[in-house]
């Protein structure tokens, strides 16, 4: 997700290259800045906000679902990663759709630029 110029957040969807290493494949290193545990009540429910920080979050225990400024909902999985680039502007929803919902949020340093996934 990110903050497009009309100020809205939009999704976006990148691939990050990956290599067989062996053992399977693998990204490069991303650098983080922090890791966030989070278990959220049930069927919580958020209602517009901007990602307190460029992060990735993923779902650990649960589906979440995330709306986009455009109204545009997506669910994202157990195990997939959502990129939160909308610190600034309008923000998104998200709707947790499992009880007690864990999710890991991987914080990004500031100067880290996602454009090569695009």
């Amino acid at each position: 997700m990110k903050t497009n110029q009309e100020n809205q957040t939009t999704f976006e969807d990148l691939q990050i290259p990956t290599e067989n290493e062996g053992r399977g494949d693998a990204t490069g290193l991303v650098p983080l800045t922090g890791v966030i545990f989070r278990t959220n009540q049930p069927f919580l429910a958020l209602d517009y906000h901007n990602a307190p920080r460029r992060q990735f979050v993923i779902p650990v225990g649960g589906d979440i679902e995330v709306e986009s400024g455009d109204g545009t909902q997506r669910t994202i999985k157990s195990g997939e990663a959502l990129l939160a680039d909308d610190v600034t502007g309008q923000g998104h929803k998200t709707n947790f759709l499992t009880p007690g919902a864990s999710t890991l949020m991987l914080a990004l340093p500031e100067g880290f630029d996602p454009s090569q996934w695009r």
